[in-house]
């Protein structure tokens, strides 16, 4: 007995379902990237970057190149 339409008989799993393109890749290596600058930038002392570079380059990340990462 088969279960949703297109998918494995086996598994019961789309194939087709996480086929990330190497935009997808991209967007997501740079949301990583961008995180990481975000959380040093958090830490360092400098009023500048802790209170408004950091939480611009977080928002950023997790706001918009996470989703976009993700449904393009």
């Amino acid at each position: 007995m088969r279960g949703a339409a297109g998918s494995s008989p086996s598994t019961g799993l789309n194939p087709r379902a996480l086929q990330f393109t190497r935009l997808n890749w991209i967007l997501l290596g740079s949301a990583a990237v961008l995180m990481t600058v975000g959380y040093l930038a958090l830490a360092s002392d400098s009023p500048f970057l802790s209170t408004v570079l950091a939480p611009v380059l977080l928002v950023g990340a997790y706001a918009v190149l996470i989703p976009l990462g993700l449904i393009l």
